[in-house]
């Protein structure tokens, strides 16, 4: 089931960053699509992996969403080829963008996965507050 899992979704991230390649503008060559989707998939993934550490979800589903959509949806061989692009024409942006993806990646997947247990957490307050 892992296996159908990961495929399938590795199906609907991919096709999923192909389509926002067409829809979010690179001015002057800045990958900022690379940058938008990589960041955003680091969110989901925090997301996804507090969601998971509170809830009861199937390995599979966390295998199909994790390493099929997400995993299929952001790249980092895509970003080391736009750091390589940019750098050759832009050397202080190809900085610029390293930096910030480096930076604010670790820092989404963070907050993602502590929003999902905030959120979590509120609600077994409110379940609690609701039977009292």
């Amino acid at each position: 089931m892992n296996l159908i899992a990961i495929f399938i979704g590795g199906i609907i991230g991919g096709v999923f960053r192909y389509f926002l390649g067409f829809v979010i503008p690179c001015p002057s060559g800045f990958p900022l699509d690379i940058l938008v989707i990589n960041l955003v998939g680091s969110l989901a993934l925090g997301a996804l992996y507090g969601m998971a550490a509170s809830t009861k979800m199937k390995l599979w589903l966390q295998n199909g969403i994790g390493t099929g959509i997400i995993g299929s949806f952001t790249t980092f061989s895509t970003f080391c080829v736009g750091t390589i692009h940019l750098a050759k024409a832009h050397a202080f942006s190809a900085i610029v963008y390293v930096i910030v993806s480096l930076s604010f990646g670790p820092l989404l997947a963070y907050i993602g996965e502590r929003a999902v247990r905030w959120a979590g957490s509120r609600k077994e307050t409110d379940v609690r507050e609701v039977s009292a």
